[in-house]
């Protein structure tokens, strides 16, 4: 009976069998760790793109009441700089209503935009775009009186928020933009895209066709703009192509003329002139960026898409025919 127990007793597990079960457990783990990541990531896409096809809907409702797109941006000083206090809203603003945003919608101040959402939490422009440098100008630095304006705190709402990238630059910012030229352009009235300052443009009238012209996509997080209320180049974008304006869109770095900037005159100067800017579009997600159809469909175009067709897809009255993406 005591030789049966200790035989009983001595079975177990070598530590060779246990150094065995340890590797195929790491193996499985790192077999299944991709797959749930791009099923999370697949996840995150489809919400990205279910918050473009909400903003396409109220878009559309709006066009349904006032027979015309809102304007990308309301401004009476043209080129719009994001250095100037805003003068009007831009189209987010404007379509609050349609998005079931009514009460939001109530504290905007559409001719005093800069006193809409009464707030603690305010922050003034050169710490908005300090997220940007990380180098914010000096009180009495000489600056203009025109980057001297605090910006309010602009409510939340998870429809501007791409899963992939929320956070990344703060909630009062968009992850969307509306397709303003099809090259690099200062936001002026002049533009060849949907969504430019004091726009009328319908989406019953373009040109190139509904089905042949984009209208939002996700926006660069390189040079943010003042927040989603303003028409400015947070919520306004060009066709600048897709593969460069990633890589400049993760590098997000200070310009060298910034940098290189002695005095306070300078600097101001060289803001002054970087505020025109505009930038392009890009997104956190792998190998595509999201963009909304004026015809109400949403489609992934690749990074690798070919510079002259992003521009004759944006452009709303290229005339270059019907455009395979």
């Amino acid at each position: 009976m005591g030789r049966a127990l200790y035989r009983c007793r001595g079975r177990g597990f070598t530590v060779l069998e246990l150094l065995g079960v340890l590797a195929v457990i790491a193996v499985l783990v790192a077999l299944l760790l991709p797959a749930v990541q791009q099923a999370r990531e697949q996840a995150r896409k489809l919400q990205c793109q279910n918050n473009l096809r909400q903003l396409g809907i109220g878009l559309g409702h709006y066009q349904f009441l006032h027979k015309t797109l809102p304007p990308g941006a309301v401004a009476v000083t043209v080129p719009v700089n994001v250095e100037r206090a805003p003068e009007g809203i831009g189209w987010i603003g404007q379509i609050l209503p349609q998005m079931g945003e009514q009460a939001i919608y109530l504290q905007v101040n559409s001719e005093e935009p800069l006193s809409s959402f009464p707030s603690d939490t305010a922050l003034t422009n050169e710490m908005a775009r300090a997220i940007d440098d990380k180098d914010s100008l000096s009180a009495g630095s000489g600056e203009s009186d025109a980057g001297k304006f605090s910006v309010p705190g602009h409510p939340m709402m998870s429809f501007l928020q791409c899963p992939s990238s929320a956070g990344l630059l703060g909630k009062g910012f968009s992850s969307y933009a509306g397709c303003h030229s099809s090259g690099e352009k200062s936001i002026d009235a002049d533009a060849d895209g949907l969504l430019y300052v004091n726009s009328s443009e319908s989406l019953e009238a373009i040109p190139d066709g509904s089905s042949n012209t984009l209208l939002l996509g996700e926006g660069s997080e390189r040079l943010p703009g003042q927040g989603w209320l303003f028409g400015d180049r947070g919520t306004l974008r060009n066709g600048l192509p897709l593969d460069l304006e990633q890589k400049a869109n993760g590098l997000k770095q200070q310009t060298v003329a910034l940098a290189s900037a002695v005095t306070d005159a300078e600097r101001a100067a060289v803001r002054m002139r970087e505020g025109l800017k505009v930038g392009g579009f890009a997104s956190r997600h792998s190998y595509q960026v999201n963009f909304l159809v004026a015809d109400g469909s949403v489609r992934g175009l690749s990074r690798q898409i070919d510079a002259a067709i992003l521009r004759q897809l944006i452009s709303r009255s290229d005339g270059g025919g019907v455009v395979e993406f």
